[in-house]
Parts: structure tokens; sequence; C-alpha cells
């Protein structure tokens, strides 16, 4: 955890300071080293919440794109339940950033836990992940509110797609950069047509959605519903409509949410 209480203060890890857990209460100590992050872990092998994950310099570097007090939220349920949640911004938008390996069964809990959520998810952790995932892009058409929409083919061969396909949430592939640009890739939570939709956003446009408490999810995905509609209506394939920059669909340019 990157945050643990001193004196009911949330603290970050520094050499030879002891906390509470912020969740039970139970001692911390820091963990300072040199090949990790610096954190808290609890005293012995206790683990107060079972989704815990080992964080990663890419966890870190996410959840620091936030202000202090939306880090590392404790989540409660009505029926006691509690969990915390990586970030809950102002409008109560939960973002977990998932860097290893998910269990459906536990993916399916935490989704069910928090409702309001969305994943972003390393997608540089396995080496083929990216490529596989850039390969399996398709056509693309052009919407409005302005949005580049692509179809996922084949996108059951791509390993990203197969763990993330069955989220009801969307799921955003932080593949790094492209071109230059910082982007994301958001994976619709709505499969129509047994198709897969993805479209690209830069990391610069996704937290500013997030941290102006913008719940733009819903609408997002009504956007891609109207696009994929349109096109079934006119019984065409996908394909960048007329007028689309011709450029910017080879180069999978970025616009904002």
């Amino acid at each position: 955890m990157k945050f643990a209480a001193i004196e009911c203060q949330r603290r970050e890890a520094q050499p030879g300071l002891s906390a509470t857990c912020p969740s039970c209460g139970a001692p911390v100590i820091a963990k300072c080293g040199d090949h990790r992050v610096w954190h808290w872990a609890h005293r012995g092998v206790r683990v107060c919440d079972p989704w815990w994950e080992p964080e990663t310099e890419w966890h870190r570097a996410w959840k620091n794109e936030f202000p202090t007090d939306w880090q590392e939220t404790v989540h409660f349920a009505q029926g006691g339940e509690k969990h915390v949640a990586d970030v809950k911004t102002q409008s109560g938008m939960v973002i977990e950033f998932q860097h290893s390996f998910l269990k459906a069964e536990e993916r399916a809990a935490r989704e069910s836990f928090y409702r309001k959520m969305v994943w972003v998810v390393d997608g540089r952790r396995r080496k083929r992940d990216a490529a596989q995932l850039l390969k399996c892009i398709g056509p693309c058409v052009w919407g409005q509110p302005p949005c580049i929409l692509y179809v996922a083919n084949h996108h059951e061969e791509c390993a990203l797609l197969r763990d993330w396909n069955s989220s009801p949430v969307p799921v955003y592939f932080d593949l790094g950069n492209e071109d230059g640009t910082p982007v994301v890739w958001r994976r619709d939570p709505i499969s129509r047509n047994g198709r897969v939709y993805l479209t690209p956003v830069s990391r610069e446009s996704f937290l500013h959605t997030h941290r102006q408490g913008l719940d733009a999810e819903e609408q997002f995905s009504a956007g891609v519903g109207v696009i994929v509609e349109g096109l079934h209506r006119a019984a065409q394939r996908p394909q960048p409509l007329p007028g689309f920059p011709q450029h910017l669909a080879r180069r999978r340019s970025i616009r904002r949410l």
C-alpha cells in the first residue's frame, strides 16, 4: 500500500517509520528497498484485503496522476464488506489498475462489488500482448460525438481480449506510447453483433475526464451504439466514412473523449 496512518494522518512509506493500516488498523512497516517501489506492508503475512496485489512502478505512476485523497480509498458495501479501491474519483467512479493476471472469478467479484468502475490494464506485461492487440484491430469508422471506432477482428486470437472480453465495464489497455503520444485503448463493454469495438484515447484525455469528475463512460458507450446501429441499418461493413482523413485512419490518431 502507498499510504498508512500515523497519528491519524495519511503518510507514505519512509525508512524507519511504523504506522497502522487505514483499512483494518493492524500495524504496518515501511518497506524501502532498492528493487520495489517504497510501500507499507502488514507485519508477518497478514493481508487485510484479499484483492491486494504487489504494487509496481506502473501502478504507482498511474495512481500519482490523481489527488492523494482519491487514492487507496476504503470502499464499503451495505453488508459491511470492504475493499481498498486504487482510485475513487469525485463522481464515485472507481478506477482499478491491473498489472498481474486476474482470475475471472475475482474480476467478476470486484465488478459486482464496485459496480461503477473502469479497469486500466497494463498491456505490456506480456511481450506479445501489445502486438497482438494492434494486429487484430481492423476497419474504423468516424462518429459523432467525435471518436474513432475500430473493429477487433479475430479477437479470440488476442490474449488481452480473451482475458477481458466478458467484463461488463469499460476496460482500458495501456500500451505505452504510440507515435510519441501516450495512448490507451478503450474496449467497449458491450459486444454488438458478436464484435468487439475499441477506441484509442490519449492518456491525457482519460485523466482529464476522470479528474474533472465527468461521468462520460455511459455516454461513450451510447455513442458507440449509435455508430454501430447506423452501420447496421446501412448494411455496410465498417470503413472510414466519406471525409474522414485517411492519414489519420492509417496512423490511428487520438481524439479526446
